[in-house]
């Protein structure tokens, strides 16, 4: 299992210049839904999102900062099911154009993490 953080960039070009600067370039850019992920060994070490793609399916504001976490896991619907309630932001869905199913929580401490499975290879 890869759990890795996710930059929300308000520039998302800007910010895929740096990073890409940084670390090279990355494995996955898919520009439609300003999203990039900088991969080592066939996991994601670090992902790249766009706020206003963010903000299509989470509510996520300036006060929230920059960066969630991201924690994959078998299966998206039986973690949430695992969870308080209240820890859930936005309720399992399938997001065909990224190929993943993934829900929005926030931990105790207020931090947004996203669960996720691929559905696409």
């Amino acid at each position: 299992m890869s759990v890795h953080p996710r930059v929300v960039a308000d520039d998302f070009p800007a910010t895929l210049r740096f990073y890409t600067g940084l670390l090279g370039e990355p494995e996955k850019v898919v520009a439609d839904f300003e999203y990039a992920s900088f991969d080592s060994a066939g996991e994601t070490v670090l992902a790249l999102l766009g706020r206003r793609a963010a903000e299509a399916v989470l509510p996520i504001g300036r006060g929230d900062g920059g960066v969630l976490v991201v924690v994959p896991v078998p299966d998206v619907d039986a973690a949430v099911a695992a969870l308080p309630a209240d820890a859930v932001v936005v309720a399992p869905a399938d997001r065909p154009g990224w190929g993943v199913r993934s829900a929005y929580l926030r931990d105790p401490e207020g931090n947004l993490v996203e669960v996720q499975t691929w559905t696409t290879g």
